[in-house]
């Protein structure tokens, strides 16, 4: 998936995928480890390394997304308590000079 498609997933979509990527990797190398278990075969973590480098890329991305996501609404977040925080000094401001 590009970013462009990343960024039109939804959160629950997004951190959908991002468990199947997961899973899927986890598989791969489950996998690997009981063939070179059965078959005493050391090149299956290789393979599973090759098989799994493009999932982990995508997850990757779509982790990036997710930061990109959960900073921006932090951001929104730290600047609603400043304006709210200003906006409650200038009240209290404004009453202590009435009184």
């Amino acid at each position: 998936m590009t970013g462009r498609d990343l960024q039109a997933l939804s959160n629950a979509e997004l951190e959908a995928r991002l468990q199947d990527l997961q899973r899927r990797a986890f598989e791969a190398y489950e996998d690997a480890a009981l063939a070179a278990e059965a078959r005493d075969d050391r090149t299956a973590y290789a393979r599973a390394e090759a098989e799994v480098a493009p999932l982990i890329a995508e997850a990757r991305a779509a982790n990036d997304e997710r930061v990109r996501r959960l900073r921006r609404r932090a951001r929104a977040w730290r600047n609603a308590g400043l304006a709210i925080a200003v906006a409650g000094s200038a009240a209290i401001s404004w009453i202590a000079l009435r009184a």
